[in-house]
């Protein structure tokens, strides 16, 4: 719908790391798909991604691997939808016309604009470290 496979791999991702991550501790694409139970070639790709537009870090080496710095668990989780995907579909029209707006709506505009809307505004307004602190308690989970 809303997130791409890659988004929807990213933030679980990045998640990961923010609710393991120790100083000093790095993890390597192979533990965190293994982890996760994702597709580690695809999974390395994102995680390129995420370093190249310095929503994680990463170290190369025997001892190397990828981490989250301190400033990882202010950004918004909208960060990393936007550095994997940008944030196009929360801007675009529900059943994907090119025109489609308050005087030319389709036939879902008006149901679909605020969820749209509302899930930007929930990805824009919580921080990773918030998301971070919910696993570490319990709260929520990234794998099942």
């Amino acid at each position: 719908m809303l997130l791409s496979k890659s988004s929807k791999y990213g933030i679980r991702a990045v998640l990961y790391l923010a609710s393991k991550c120790e100083p000093g501790k790095r993890f390597g694409t192979k533990v965190i798909a293994r982890d996760l139970r994702l597709p580690e070639a695809f999974l390395g790709k994102i995680m390129q991604d995420l370093v190249r537009k310095k929503v994680i870090a990463s170290i190369k080496g025997p001892n190397g691997g990828f981490f989250i710095t301190p400033a990882t668990l202010s950004l918004p989780v909208i960060n990393i939808v936007e550095a994997i995907d940008g944030t196009e579909s929360f801007h675009s029209c529900g059943m994907g016309l090119s025109e489609c707006n308050d005087e030319k709506p389709c036939p879902i505009h008006n149901d679909y604009g605020p969820l749209r809307d509302g899930f930007f505004k929930i990805l824009s307004d919580k921080t990773i470290g918030e998301f971070k602190k919910d696993i570490k308690e319990g709260k929520s989970f990234i794998v099942v």
